[in-house]
């Protein structure tokens, strides 16, 4: 058995591992076992514990159910309640029952006791007296607004009375009562806290427990590591002891040097082979060894001679590589480079030339000034290989010098000279035969880079077209991945990036674009449109849409692109057209004002008129009603005279007589005029300076403050003060005209200048008005080289405040 065993590694290592891992499996079941058996215990416990916890709050809860129930029903005295009351006492009954069985502990038993007590007592004693009381309360018998103790007391059951009784329920004295109940809620906190402190003890022990394990867990660890140490490791080192001593002489033989004889090893299984082996495989190379040195010298010939082929090959392949990847001259100092590598020549260059003139000349190993001084230094050869279409081979002193014409195949036109130059060794017809190759693989490139710049330039061109234009663009191939938008596309949905790059190219449609749908309104249809056109390839006049809630409009139509006879894609252009919408709202917003406006008073004037032709009137209606008339037509005066102040000054065709002249008295005159119009309105003018001269036209200021002083009025239907401050800062003087009416939404702020533009809501509905008065008031102060903002809080009122300069003061 013995001598089987020692016959194979393999069998002497499978039993160490035998022997560990049979150790380890049974510390380790053992340790388990242990583990779970007291982890099940425990959990047993707590388990039981828990129950009882839960069984314990919810019969304590049901006990103070059925006290809220019977009080219930004593004052409402429901039968319903009643039954409640039956059910509450049905569920004491059982879970009284179920600690009286499920005793386990000292406590439970305790704790059942007591319960059954005071269930007992309560049910025969207090439940029975009160439900009589209830009864008799409802037959009259017992006439009393709130509940004697008395009278509770006759009609409690007349039954035995237990001395030892742990709750009495006296009626003679409703604090003995409540004492005798509450003693139930110490009762239930005592189990409680001898619940917890089980619990408490369970967890304890499960700790003391899991602490065992990790010992007997360590204990096994330890057995295992002497089992290592004592058995595994002493083999271990004996096995590896010969290896050692075999790999040691395997390095000395490896690096030529001498080896000794190994010490027979006693052993017969592989180390033993392994050692015999060896020794004949070190006598083996001993003598193949001298074998080896004397043709050595020929393979390391034949190594240089390869790797030297191998690198011209290396170099060779990427020239073609570099060849064929470059676009642009620019790149081509990397061609020249590895052409003087691969000709082992010193320096170099490219001349590229078109018809006489040379455009360019690249170089590789020369200065600044060899490279100027290039061109004259070899015209002779040149001219020969301009001649005969050739490369041209050259001597000067020791320098050998190639010059290799650059033909273009279509036209058999010279586009550039390949020149190489060497010391010492000229260049040989095979070299000659190399460098037409790489002059027709280097015309080959700068043709393909002049179609390239060609193509480039044609695409720039069409981008910048395109991208110069008004209309939006999207081209898409529904076959292809081509998806392009133009520049004009981006600022016509506000996209960020649109005015910071400087990108003449058209765009790739991303992520970040197909978003910008999404600011469309009505977005299903206009994603049905794009799906219509673009998938069933319904092109023509497309839909008119908007834009970020009517900010923009956009109308579109399609079109379908073939060329090569064959269909590619589909271009959809987008053309804004919010200004001709704009237009449209502002003619329509103008004839509906103008047939308003004028429609009041003609129809005033009308009514007056044949008034006075169809009936005799007395002399005082007669000139009643002509005042009315002439009151109307003043008012249709004014409108015509607003809608013709507003044409001249857009027009830039208003005249302004400009005068000094003192603005107090006017704002005076103004308060005076308006005041009389309405009473319910107090206006104040408040100023720190006596007088306030400005350089202007008085009756177009005058119109700028009446415009304003009206709105305040007209907008402040419930009265209030108008305050009218004026002050000067920096040689301008301020004036701000302060309301406390309806004020102004903040959404219309933006637009409270333009013309024809007037608030809608339910406040201003209600007020006539053309909406030209602030618009008139714009354009009055700026033609002052003033200007007019407002503030104002819906609500609570507005404040316009006019800037405008003062009159500069005469020189002494």
């Amino acid at each position: 058995m013995r001598k089987w065993f020692n016959q194979k590694i393999s069998r002497q290592i499978m039993s160490a591992f035998y022997l560990i891992l049979i150790t380890l499996s049974v510390s380790s079941v053992a340790a388990y076992f242990y583990t779970n058996h007291q982890v099940v215990s425990a959990k047993k416990s707590l388990d039981a514990i828990s129950e009882r916890q839960e069984r314990a709050t919810s019969l304590w809860d049901e006990w103070q159910s059925l006290q809220y129930e019977i009080r219930g029903y004593i004052v409402f005295g429901d039968d319903a309640v009643l039954e409640t009351v039956n059910e509450k006492k049905a569920s004491l009954e059982q879970q009284t029952e179920w600690f009286e069985k499920n005793g386990t502990y000292q406590a439970d038993q305790i704790y059942a006791s007591d319960v059954r007590s005071l269930y007992t007592s309560y049910t025969t004693f207090v439940m029975p007296s009160l439900i009589k009381y209830v009864q008799a309360k409802q037959d009259g018998t017992v006439d009393e607004t709130f509940l004697q103790m008395p009278s509770l007391k006759s009609m409690m059951p007349q039954v035995k009375r237990d001395p030892n009784r742990k709750f009495k329920m006296n009626a003679s004295n409703s604090e003995t009562m409540r004492k005798s109940v509450n003693t139930m809620e110490s009762v239930f906190t005592n189990y409680r806290a001898s619940l917890q402190a089980k619990e408490t003890a369970a967890k304890d022990k499960l700790i003391k427990q899991t602490k065992y394990a990790e010992w007997i867990w360590l204990i096994n660890l330890l057995v295992l590591f002497l089992v290592i140490l004592l058995i595994i490791r002493p083999f271990i080192e004996r096995t590896t002891r010969q290896i050692q001593l075999l790999s040691k002489e395997s390095k000395l033989l490896a690096q030529g040097q001498h080896t000794t004889p190994l010490i027979p090893v006693n052993r017969i299984d592989e180390i033993g082979e392994l050692s015999k082996s060896f020794h004949q495989m070190a006598t083996a190379l001993t003598d193949n060894k001298h074998r080896l040195m004397s043709s050595n010298d020929n393979l390391e010939q034949a190594l240089q001679l390869t790797l030297r082929n191998e690198a011209h090959l290396k170099i060779r392949n990427q020239l073609t590589e570099t060849l064929a990847s470059r676009d642009t001259v620019t790149a081509y100092p990397a061609v020249i480079e590895k052409m003087v590598e691969i000709t082992d020549s010193t320096n170099g260059s490219l001349i590229f030339k078109e018809g006489t003139t040379v455009t360019n000349i690249i170089s590789y190993g020369m200065t600044r000034q060899e490279q100027d001084e290039l061109i004259a230094r070899i015209e002779p050869v040149i001219r020969q290989a301009r001649q005969h279409k050739v490369p041209q081979i050259a001597q000067f002193a020791e320098r050998a010098v190639a010059v290799t014409p650059v033909l273009d195949a279509s036209t058999d036109e010279i586009i550039a000279y390949i020149y190489l130059m060497r010391l010492h060794r000229p260049f040989d017809g095979y070299e000659r035969e190399e460098l037409s190759a790489f002059a027709r693989q280097l015309a080959l490139s700068l043709l393909r880079m002049r179609t390239f710049d060609e193509i480039g330039r044609e695409r720039e061109k069409t981008a910048r077209l395109l991208n110069s234009i008004r209309e939006s663009i999207v081209y898409i191939e529904p076959n292809g991945p081509i998806q392009l938008i133009n520049r004009p596309l981006l600022d016509l949905f506000n996209y960020p990036s649109a005015t910071d790059s400087k990108d003449e190219w058209l765009i790739e449609i991303d992520d970040s674009i197909t978003h910008l749908k999404y600011q469309v309104d009505a977005l299903p249809e206009f994603e049905a449109y794009l799906r219509q056109t673009f998938v069933e390839r319904k092109t023509g006049e497309g839909i008119t849409f908007s834009i970020n809630h009517e900010k923009r409009f956009i109308k579109t139509y399609s079109e379908e692109i073939h060329y090569g006879g064959t269909f590619r894609g589909i271009l959809l252009v987008l053309r804004d057209i919010t200004n001709e919408v704009e237009i449209d709202r502002i003619k329509n917003e103008l004839v509906s004002t103008i047939s308003h406006e004028l429609r009041t008073p003609l129809s005033s004037i009308y009514g007056f008129t044949e008034l006075m032709i169809q009936r005799d009137l007395p002399p005082n209606r007669q000139k009643k009603y002509l005042a009315a008339v002439h009151s109307e037509t003043e008012r249709l005066s004014l409108l015509i005279n607003d809608f013709l102040d507003l044409q001249r000054m857009e027009a830039d065709r208003q005249e302004y007589t400009f005068e000094p002249f003192d603005l107090l008295p006017m704002m005076r005159e103004l308060k005076q005029l308006h005041s009389l119009s309405s009473s319910k309105h107090d206006i104040q003018i408040l100023s720190d300076h006596s007088a306030q001269v400005i350089h202007g036209d008085s009756k177009k200021i005058r119109q700028l403050f009446g415009n304003l002083i009206n709105n305040a009025i007209k907008y402040s239907p419930n009265g209030g003060p108008i305050d009218i401050r004026i002050s000067e800062r920096n040689d301008r003087v301020t004036i701000a005209l302060t309301d406390h009416g309806i004020g102004i939404p903040s959404s219309a702020m933006s637009e409270l200048f333009q013309k024809f533009y007037r608030v809608d809501n339910s406040d201003t509905r209600q007020i006539g008005g053309t909406g030209l008065g602030l618009s008139i008031c714009r354009e009055i102060a700026r033609a002052h080289d003033g200007e007019i903002h407002v503030e104002s809080i819906e609500g609570q009122g507005s404040t316009f405040t006019v800037d405008l300069p003062l009159n500069p003061s005469p020189p002494l």
